[in-house]
């Protein structure tokens, strides 16, 4: 079992006049999330620890930066202060196993890396090994410690990738431990639109990928019965929509209004005009 957060039924919410409001909030709500699954070793003396850590991601592309955060009995926390490093391996669908069985217990109780399910790789920069056998593997040093009122966030610059030699699908938690099925398809258009001028109408939309014309046909819809065809346009440059067209009645009549847009392949999406949220 991985590790749990403290349950906590309250918790501090802020209002414009800036005090606590207490809020109910289910115990363990950050369950109903998706989460990528991480093996953290570090190197302490002659000895390795391995521990699963749910929250491991990455935070920045370019240096390329890596998190894991960690809860107060994780006994990594301390090596990985005290010797300002770690790696990390995001784990594949094939290591539900592993992920379970290391964070199921700890270091000071029992030496997890005697299993033979658990094999390591020789780091290249870092002294830590990383272990083998999942989506990608990461030497890290240590840039930054966040605590956090519970927990602490351990942020790492990967100097060294290592890739498998086959591609691999992530494991992910959400509730229990999942492998990814097939990629979901986008069936529908999802368009807004905003008046920018006095006299113009700024649509944008995105919508599933077409295997015909690469065109979107867009519709005003007023509130009088009124329809208004606003033309056929091209994709903009990663396929999505952005467009600036002249606005065909007058502002005043665009409340209540709607503007539809199509493409083919796909479900058309509408957009409300003149009509406030707050």
């Amino acid at each position: 079992m991985l590790e749990d957060l403290p349950k906590s039924e309250i918790l501090p919410n802020f209002h414009d006049g800036g005090d606590a409001v207490p809020r109910d909030i289910p115990a363990q709500l950050w369950k109903m999330a998706t989460t990528t699954v991480g093996l953290v070793s570090v190197r302490h003396g002659d000895n390795v620890n391995v521990m699963s850590a749910e929250w491991a991601y990455f935070v920045n592309k370019d240096p390329l930066y890596v998190a894991v955060v960690l809860s107060p009995r994780a006994t990594s926390r301390k090596l990985i202060e005290s010797t300002g490093e770690f790696s990390l391996t995001l784990c594949s669908e094939d290591q539900p196993e592993i992920a379970d069985f290391a964070g199921s217990f700890s270091r000071d109780t029992i030496d997890k890396t005697a299993s033979e399910l658990i094999a390591f790789g020789e780091p290249e920069v870092v002294s830590s090994p990383w272990v083998e056998g999942g989506v990608v593997s990461l030497e890290c040093v240590l840039r930054e410690t966040v605590p956090f009122p519970v927990h602490t966030m351990y942020v790492g610059e990967a100097l060294a990738v290592h890739l498998p030699d086959r591609k691999r699908r992530p494991l992910v938690k959400h509730g229990g431990m999942h492998a990814l099925g097939a990629p979901l398809r986008r069936m529908a258009v999802v368009v807004t639109a905003q008046v920018v001028a006095d006299d113009v109408l700024r649509v944008a939309a995105t919508a599933p990928a077409v295997d015909g014309a690469d065109e979107w046909r867009v519709t005003l819809l007023t509130s009088d019965g009124e329809t208004v065809d606003l033309g056929c346009h091209p994709s903009a440059e990663y396929g999505d929509f952005l467009v600036d067209l002249p606005l065909p009645i007058e502002a005043s009549r665009l409340t209540g209004s709607r503007v539809k847009a199509e493409r083919d392949g796909a479900e058309p999406g509408y957009a409300r005009l003149g009509v406030s949220l707050r």
